[in-house]
């Protein structure tokens, strides 16, 4: 059975609000390394995480685009391989809802990081 519009509209509302429990919230970075699995929930090596940056932007029907600052004391240090995006309800344990990793990222205190992530919720 086929999606509606605004199914995949209440859908994207529900990823980028707290319209539900569990909204992205948080970009957390790590360390981690190794092959993508759909079963993770978590980062393999979290290091430090920021709230979102303002309100996640809505503009673009079906599509949720979020931003994450990061200082560069925050970044001081770090050997970054991993983020994730990672939902608001806290007693649920690994609520990480996206993950991406790639070749070692070095901060030497003077770099500052902003992370954007656009989700799109597709109509099948």
């Amino acid at each position: 059975m086929p999606i509606t519009n605004w199914g995949a509209q209440a859908t994207t509302y529900n990823i980028g609000s707290n319209i539900s429990n569990n909204y992205i919230q948080y970009c957390a970075i790590g360390s981690g390394s190794g092959t993508f699995a759909a079963t993770e929930t978590t980062l393999i090596n979290e290091r430090t995480r920021a709230f979102v940056t303002g309100s996640p932007n809505f503009t673009t029907a079906r599509k949720v685009e979020f931003q994450f600052d990061f200082t560069a004391s925050t970044m001081s240090g770090l050997g970054l391989t991993e983020i994730g995006f990672v939902g608001s309800y806290p007693a649920l344990q690994g609520s990480t809802w996206q993950i991406e990793r790639f070749p070692s990222q070095s901060f030497n205190g003077t770099q500052e990081l902003q992370v954007v992530d656009i989700i799109e919720v597709l109509r099948g």
